[in-house]
Order: C-alpha cells, then structure tokens, then sequence
C-alpha cells in the first residue's frame, strides 16, 4: 500500500463521459458511491506513471482498485469530520469555484461545438494566399460607426476622420495599419476582408473594445508560408474565437453592458506619458517613482459604465490603474481601447462566474457536475491528509543527519547548466540563426533578432544555471552539448524551431549536510507518511461499506503500469 496515499492525493478530476455497457460495469462501491470500469480506466490513463502498479495481471487491477478505493474512503472520511463546512474550505473553494465555472462555460458553449470541414480548409487556404494594406477607425459607439461610414462613402476622407475621432493607435496616422497576410490578421478582420475589393470600406466591425471600420488599399497575391495544417489549426482556433467573441457579446447584452465616452476621453486624457518598456524591465521605472494618474478627484464619480447590478466609476479606473502592473497599464500609444479593455476584464471578473450557474447554468450539465464534484473530494482528500498524516508527523535533526552518513554516497545535487534559446517559427530560420552562431556573430543579438519566443522581454532568450527537466522543450539538446560555447543544430519543439548555446556548466555534487538537511528531511516525512497512512487507511476503511466486484474488474483494462 506504499503508493496508496500518493494516489489519493494526486488523483484530481476523471471524467467519465461517453461510457459504452462494458465501461458502465460496477467494480467497487465504497458506500453509495459507484467505481465503474470508465472510472479505472480514465485514472490508469490520466495518473502519472509512478503512481500505477507494477503488472498489468489481475494482482495489478486490485492494487489499482485498491488506490480508487482508499480515495473514496478519504473523501468519505473528511465529509464526516465536517471540512465541507469549515471556514479554509468555503474559501478555498471559493477561488477553485469561479474560474472552474467560467472555463466550463467556455468549453460547453464554445469549444466543444467546433467542428472544421475540408471545404473549409481549402477555402482558408486560398484566401491565405492574399496580402492587404488596410487602415482602420475605432470608436466606442455603434451608432458613431455608422455615421462616419456614411460620411466616407458620401466622400470624406478616411484619414481625417480618422484623425478626429479613431480612438485606436492608429489615429495619430491616420488609421493606417500596414499591410499582412492571410493568417496573421485578426479573424474578424479577415471575415470581412473576404468579402472586400481594393478600395472598400468594411461596415462596422465588433472588437474587444468598441467598433471598427476597416479600409482595403491594396490586395495583392503571395506564396503563403505555411499549410493546409496550418490553415486547419487556424480555422479552429478562429471558431473557438469567434465562439468566445460571441459569448461575451451575449453577456454583455444580457447584463446591459453600456460605456460612456466622455468618461473614457476623460480617463484617457489623464494618462500619463507613456514609460518606455525598456525603463520598465530594466527596472529604472518602478511603481515608487512611476508618472501618476493625472486625474482630479473631482471627476472621481463620474460613470465609466453600468451593467445590471453594477457601475464602474472613474475612481474605480484609477484604483485599477494603480493596481496593476506597469506593463499591464493602458498607454497612450494603445489609444482609447486600451481603458475600455482595462474595465472589461474587471467587470467581467465580477459578473462571469454568476453568469455561468445562473444564466448559462452549467452545472446542470452532467459531466461538468461530475468534474465538480470531483475536484472538491481532491481538496477534502489532500486536507484530511495534511491533518491526519502529515501534521502528526516530525523528523528530528539526529535522523537526518543519521540518513545522511547512511545514503552520502547516492545524495548528489544535479548538473546544472545556463544556456540561451533562439525560438523561430520554421527549420530554414532556424539553420540560418544556427549558421551565424557558428560563424562567432554574438548570439545575444541573434536572441533579440530573431526569436519569437513571448519571454524573450523578461529574460533575454537566458535560462540561467538550471536543472534538467525544467525546460523540457530543450532539455535533451541544451544537456548533450559537449562544452561551454558550443551551439547546437536547429532542432524541432512543439512551439517551433530552436537553436540553444550553451554558456555555463555547473557539474554535481555531493552537498554538505547543512545542504542537504531540509531535503533529506522531506524524504524521511514521505516514508513516515506512508508507514502512518498504511495504518490510518485500514482503520477508516471499516468505518464504510465497501463491496467489490472480481467478475467486472477482470474485464477493465490496465493499459499502464509503473515499470
């Protein structure tokens, strides 16, 4: 039963949806509570392996079961000795609750409708075969877009008016964006591009901060760079937009979701100039002595927005300001949108996860009911375990040291090693970036050149000194380089193509005690815990009816094992 506890308490959420009449056989009850073959199976699959039995014979499925079992148990266990209703666990499950909710309705309404046709491939990827020039206007109001539409295609020009009253970026230019390809657009620009010649001006457009119109210079056909893989993965990911656009369009129309532009130009006006983002990361610019919201407490009530059962004031955007982090403040170069996009997210933070069991009542969706429950018997189980295990336990300073002279010679601190990664989006930059490295062209230049990689701003392409494992995706080249300055050749990771140089190599070693005292202490707590949860668990399990069934365990799958 070594392996019991720690099953018990890594075992999280396992659904089990879509159960044929082989799955929904009953192998075990533990009181009321059912274990069916779906339940074994799902756990075999989704448990990390040291967590399984070694065989996959009958002697093996009862191991397992037995594990299934003892978490039934616990979750029995700590519901009886009133956690449930305890203060720590109302409020740790009120942080679990909301966002649990949230990413249910998304995967409920959106994601799990998706469906992608060939037709639609082929169709995508003939348009990604185009490049437009676009500039584009941006306003807050709906009924604004419409009439400067009007006012265009009656012959004003697009860029004066953008100029006037673009709340975007882009004003100060005139609205102009530049120009990109198929692909690289945002999708519910692309969608109206489609349907648009050299010259035309889109109607408006729904974006995450008001209303856009669109504007086409220029239309010109190229050799796309990548696939119809490519093109798939992208339709998909633009549905599951389009499907969380749609979603939040909704909610904002069923909580009457209204903004008030003179309070944003407000807001807007008393931003500061804009920190260079350098001066940020470099920490030159810091909360203390950052340039601070210039806006007069007189203005402080005036309304930002209304929504059912709510408002957001101007003093509640400059709370906000100060709240967050400096790269995360709106800036003027963002325009306009980027006060609205602030407020957004706190007032959707406030109203999404009501909105999802009240209105979209996603708990009444048997799955999602099921993956709730279950990960609240995880938070029971993992507490009743930290109380009646782990807490009751104590390793004194005479046994580790007593351990350490015992295991000296199998205690080592792993090599570790700093290395710099250049991630790029195909093999050809790649061996490009690998060339110039090997040529001596200094490869922190060739980090800030070429990699795409999002980090890249807090930590200049640099890993540090590092073990392996902490960086999977280039691990297994970035340890069998075979000296310091060495470069690797391009290698393919699941976010694109990389080529690592290696600066530093700490070898292992054995630490001191004093080193080695809080690990080698952890390590005697977990065998105490195991000796300790071994005798607990027997106890508790005749506190509760459990039945087993050998016909239908035979038949369940054991398709993992732990060697």
């Amino acid at each position: 039963m070594k392996k019991a506890v720690c099953f018990a308490v890594a075992l999280s959420v396992i659904l089990s949806a879509g159960c044929s009449k082989r799955e929904e056989l009953v192998i075990a009850t533990v009181e009321e509570k059912e274990i069916t073959i779906a339940d074994f199976e799902n756990a075999v699959e989704l448990l990390d392996a040291k967590y399984l039995p070694e065989t996959d014979d009958l002697e093996g499925k009862r191991e397992m079961l037995d594990n299934l079992i003892n978490k039934e148990v616990m979750a029995f266990k700590a519901r009886d000795a009133g956690y449930e209703n305890e203060e720590w666990f109302q409020n740790l499950w009120g942080r679990f609750k909301n966002p649990f909710l949230i990413s249910a309705m998304s995967d409920q309404l959106v994601r799990k409708k998706i469906t992608v046709t060939d037709e639609e491939v082929d169709y995508y990827y003939d348009k990604m075969q185009n490049e437009y020039t676009l500039s584009q206007i941006v306003v807050l109001s709906k009924d604004l877009a419409w009439d400067l539409r009007e006012r265009i295609m009656a012959g004003e020009d697009f860029a004066e008016v953008a100029k006037e009253y673009s709340i975007d970026s882009s004003a100060r230019n005139g609205g102009f964006v530049g120009s990109d390809t198929v692909g690289r657009i945002l999708w519910w620009v692309e969608e109206a591009l489609f349907e648009m010649n050299e010259g035309d001006v889109s109607e408006p457009l729904t974006t995450t901060g008001g209303y856009a119109l669109i504007k086409v210079h220029r239309i010109r056909r190229i050799v796309p760079d990548e696939g119809k893989d490519y093109a798939e993965k992208r339709i998909r990911g633009i549905k599951e937009k389009k499907g969380i656009a749609d979603l939040r369009a909704k909610i904002e129309k069923d909580i009457e979701l209204t903004w008030y532009p003179d309070a944003v130009e407000f807001a807007y006006n008393a931003l500061p100039d804009d920190i260079p983002y350098e001066d940020i990361l470099s920490y030159k610019v810091t909360r203390d002595n950052a340039p601070k919201l210039n806006l007069p407490e007189k203005y402080y009530d005036m309304i930002l927005c209304t929504y059912t059962d709510g408002a957001r004031t101007l003093g509640d955007f400059a709370e906000l300001y100060e709240a967050v982090g400096l790269p995360e403040r709106p800036r003027r170069d963002k325009g306009k949108e980027a006060i609205v996009q602030l407020v957004h997210r706190k007032v959707f933070d406030e109203v999404l996860a009501a909105y999802a069991e009240q209105e979209a009542k996603v708990l009444e969706i048997p799955e999602v009911k099921e993956a709730y429950e279950q990960r609240k018997e995880s938070f029971l189980v993992q507490r009743l375990y930290q109380d009646q295990i782990l807490e009751e336990i104590e390793v004194t300073n005479r046994e580790a040291e007593d351990y350490y002279e015992e295991h000296k010679d199998e205690i080592v601190v792993p090599e570790r090693r700093d290395f710099s990664i250049v991630l790029v989006a195909d093999e050809r930059t790649a061996a490009e970036v690998a060339a110039k490295a090997k040529k001596g062209i200094d490869f922190d230049q060739l980090v800030k050149s070429y990699s795409s990689d999002p980090m890249i701003e807090q930590n200049k392409g640099r890993t540090g000194l590092t073990y392996g494992g902490f960086y999977p995706d280039y691990d297994q080249v970035a340890f069998s380089l075979p000296e310091v300055g060495a470069v690797s050749e391009p290698f393919e990771t699941l976010r694109g193509w990389a080529v690592v140089k290696l600066w530093e190599i700490e070898k292992p070693e054995t630490p001191t005690f004093i080193e080695a005292r809080q690990t080698i202490k952890t390590t005697l707590k977990d065998i105490k815990a195991r000796e300790m949860f071994d005798e607990k668990i027997e106890a508790w399990r005749e506190d509760y009816k459990v039945e087993i069934s050998d016909g239908n365990l035979k038949k369940a799958r054991l398709k993992r094992t732990r060697l």
